[in-house]
């Protein structure tokens, strides 16, 4: 269920569930988070349980949330949201994957693998939308 095979990390430290931190946390691998932390966490690959609480922001190249986070997450590569998951907070990610049955309230922001923010018109979208729909609704067939 929570695997980093294909990221070719391992998992160097686990917060077990009856485990609580007051503290940021930072590990150059895996971390896996069972209990609660009151604090940031930054690692390579962060992989939060069903029973895992944070509060507070994290970063990692991989996030996976089984359990919840109030905070900001920033995944340099891939949030997974698992349907047990829960995230209040904003988002910045390349890749988002949300299970059905998954809570996520917050703003989310796309960026791309180089870590530039993917930016969308709306003025030249709307355009377009807002043409096709008077042509159909100005059609007097």
């Amino acid at each position: 269920m929570f695997s980093l095979k294909s990221s070719g990390s391992k998992i160097e430290a686990v917060i077990g569930p009856q485990t609580e931190i007051e503290g940021s946390v930072r590990t150059n691998e895996g971390i896996r988070i069972d209990g609660k932390i009151k604090g940031g966490v930054s690692a390579e690959s962060t992989i939060i349980g069903s029973t895992g609480v944070v509060f507070g922001d994290v970063t990692s190249n991989k996030v996976v949330v089984g359990g919840k986070v109030k905070g900001n997450i920033t995944a340099s590569d891939t949030l997974e949201l698992l349907r047990s998951g829960q995230i209040l907070g904003d988002i910045k990610t390349s890749k988002l994957i949300i299970a059905d049955g998954a809570i996520f309230e917050g703003n989310c922001q796309m960026i791309k693998s180089e870590g530039q923010v993917i930016e969308l018109n709306p003025d030249s979208a709307m355009g377009s939308i807002e043409k096709k729909h008077l042509k159909v609704v100005g059609d007097k067939r």
